[in-house]
């Protein structure tokens, strides 16, 4: 998960930091190096630090009545999705993903500020945490006493 992070973490910047070096470098006289090495200290972090911490601080467990995430490097977070409101549960693989072995469940549910996404799950686990997902969010209907009986 960490090389993907750092893939796409690197090409995402490439653009606007360099966009941001060439402007500094027109509008600036005296220190026309001043963007691009601001600019190239930004994308060494964001390659080589951020991913790593980024992994460090994630985390996700089943309990008995949710999907627990924390995750979260300069802002931290804490998610439950509990299971009664679980709709759908995709496996995404991307290309490096694939190249990878890994995949991302992609979890949406009945409200609007709920889903989730579990990256970095080896290809083979995700059919199974899957399953175990969908055998919760039906069971969770099941005892569910509200008018959610539509889900899952």
């Amino acid at each position: 998960m960490v090389i993907t992070w750092r893939l796409f973490g690197g090409l995402s910047l490439l653009f606007p930091l360099g966009a941001a070096s060439i402007v500094g470098f027109v509008l600036l006289d005296q220190v026309r190096w001043l963007p691009a090495l601001v600019a190239a200290a930004i994308l060494v972090l964001a390659v080589t630090w951020y991913p790593g911490a980024r992994y460090r601080r994630w985390r996700w467990q089943l309990t008995d009545l949710a999907l627990e995430l924390r995750y979260g490097v300069l802002v931290h977070r804490f998610e439950a999705i509990p299971y009664f409101r679980v709709q759908q549960i995709d496996i995404e693989r991307g290309p490096v993903d694939r190249l990878l072995g890994l995949a991302r469940l992609q979890v949406t549910t009945a409200s609007a500020s709920g889903s989730g996404s579990l990256p970095g799950i080896p290809e083979e686990q995700a059919p199974q945490v899957r399953q175990e997902l969908l055998h919760r969010a039906a069971e969770a209907i099941g005892d569910h006493t509200g008018d959610v009986h539509d889900a899952v």
